[in-house]
């Protein structure tokens, strides 16, 4: 990834904070609960690695599964919720989870 590349990923997310030393590079989404928790955490990125990566590789790694689909599993076959209507999401909500005996 070039400068300029970092430069337009930065810009498009604001939430993003970039340190940079002599070795690495320090990236920081403010959105994220472990980075909020703690000033210190944040992703660290060593100048070869930094130079190999694309910006959506940089992105992925920044908000670890931040994006994560989730699904469900309803009578023997797997769906996607971000595909259910609002009323079927909000009947996944009130489900109650029982342990099988």
């Amino acid at each position: 990834m070039t400068q300029s590349e970092l430069n337009v990923l930065l810009e498009k997310n604001k939430n993003i904070d970039c340190r940079i030393d002599g070795e690495f590079t320090y990236f920081r989404n403010q959105v994220l609960p472990w980075y909020a928790k703690d000033p210190e955490n944040c992703t660290r990125v060593t100048k070869e690695v930094f130079e190999k990566l694309t910006p959506e590789e940089l992105l992925k790694e920044i908000n670890r599964g931040l994006e994560v689909e989730q699904i469900t599993r309803i009578t023997g076959y797997f769906t996607k919720v971000s595909q259910w209507n609002k009323g079927k999401r909000g009947e996944l909500k009130d489900r109650i989870r029982v342990d099988e005996l």
